[in-house]
């Protein structure tokens, strides 16, 4: 590793850490490792194992990490992937280099003898000058300057995987590079050329997305991708980036929907090492996500290495969106509530009433009325909020384990009581 590239990295690490709230590194345990995981991941769409984290803030390796984690790492700090703020940092470095032996040069010009005729001070202010002008170039910004399409068409309904062709003219635009990013996920970002129309990708999950038109580093147009499928999806991952998923003759399904630590072995998944494990129901509900009710029970089942059993759900609106996390008992620091554009972290707000047994079965009730939001878990209130912006209809109900977990009566209403979806798994 270079040196710039070891400045740069801990300049990122330090700007992480701050934003974040988390001071004094060499202070922090696991759990603090377990929450930096989950606010990269919030920050850059790209989870990384908290085994990566130690690593790298420990300073505990001889070459840079992998490209992918860099650029999460860059992305949760400044927003650009790692070669767009390495570039920038260089070239910023460079300028300085050579702006101050000419800063330094004008000065001792001020002490010279007035015997140097203006006929030779021109010159060498016209090269100045000249110069200072290059150093003040900056690549030109991404201009449109015409028309931009951009659309797609499902090569199958409700079913996965899914063929998307993405279609699109990007000719009006004057940029350098051009790219397709078919959702959130960054490491899904594919380059495009003019002179081309189409453009493929594949769907493996199913959820409702937001694909990307972008012109170097600028969004230049969005449209929502919903992938429907046409029951319950079961998907884990280990890592991240691999997905493993479950035919239905693999579910459980006896009075509830799990798993079993079986069924995770045998695909291969190593239920000792970090894992997710998610469920996924998509369709149009046609329930407003600003007045709505749901209700859903959840449990998990022990695992060794699992210190904080945690779920996460998701109901995801055309909009935005509700991310609720409960936790075991002692793990309020590692929650975080999200609804619409209002985020409460467990490291400055205090979540603990969001905790319980997660290994016995809890029933949660999530009631918002005109974008006030209540949470009751096990039939008491533990949370409330209110939010701005409006989320829109309820696209996907999805739920997300670190470890091995079940689902039960799930339910989602109207602001008029009308049931819109219900299973109870007993079918």
């Amino acid at each position: 590793m270079i040196t710039s590239d070891w400045t740069l990295l801990e300049n990122v690490k330090q700007k992480i850490a701050e934003e974040a709230n988390l001071q004094g590194s060499a202070t922090w345990t696991q759990k603090d490792f377990d929450f930096l995981s989950y606010y990269i991941e919030e920050k850059a769409g790209c989870r990384l194992s908290v085994s990566t984290l130690k690593r790298i803030w420990s300073n505990n390796y001889q070459r840079l990490p992998h490209i992918s984690t860099l650029d999460a790492l860059s992305k949760t700090a400044f927003e650009k992937d790692w070669r767009t703020l390495k570039s920038d940092s260089l070239v910023n470095r460079a300028v300085k280099k050579r702006t101050e032996p000419q800063k330094l040069f004008r000065q001792q010009k001020k002490f010279r003898k007035v015997t140097v005729g203006w006929m030779l001070a021109i010159p060498i202010i016209l090269i100045l000058i000249g110069a200072a002008t290059t150093l003040q170039k900056r690549p030109t910004k991404t201009k449109v300057i015409g028309d931009v399409t951009f659309g797609h068409r499902k090569t199958v309904e409700n079913k996965l995987p899914n063929t998307v062709v993405f279609t699109y003219d990007i000719e009006a635009i004057d940029a350098d590079s051009f790219f397709l990013q078919q959702s959130w996920d960054s490491s899904r970002k594919v380059e495009i050329f003019k002179g081309t129309q189409e453009r493929t990708d594949i769907y493996y999950i199913p959820g409702y997305f937001t694909a990307k038109l972008m012109a170097d580093d600028e969004v230049v147009k969005e449209m929502p991708i919903h992938v429907v499928y046409e029951d319950w999806f079961v998907a884990a991952r280990q890592p991240m980036s691999r997905i493993f998923t479950f035919d239905k003759t693999l579910w459980s399904k006896n009075g509830h929907l799990r798993i079993n630590k079986d069924t995770l072995e045998i695909k291969g998944i190593d239920v000792n090492k970090e894992f997710q494990l998610a469920y996924y129901y998509v369709k149009n509900f046609e329930v407003e996500g600003d007045n709505l009710s749901y209700t859903t029970s959840f449990g998990m089942q022990p695992l060794e290495n699992v210190d904080c059993p945690i779920i996460n759900i998701h109901l995801q609106g055309t909009k935005g969106y509700y991310w609720i996390m409960i936790g075991n008992k002692g793990c309020g620091s590692e929650l975080a509530v999200r609804v619409g554009d209002k985020l409460h972290n467990g490291k400055t707000s205090d979540l603990t009433a969001l905790t319980t047994n997660m290994y016995q079965w809890n029933d949660l009730q999530i009631n918002t009325d005109d974008k006030n939001v209540r949470i009751d878990l096990n039939g008491s209130e533990v949370f409330s909020t209110s939010y701005l912006d409006s989320l829109g209809d309820i696209m996907e109900l999805s739920y997300f384990f670190n470890g091995i977990g079940m689902i039960d009566n799930v339910k989602l209403a109207n602001d008029e009581g009308e049931i819109k979806f219900h299973d109870d798994f007993e079918d």
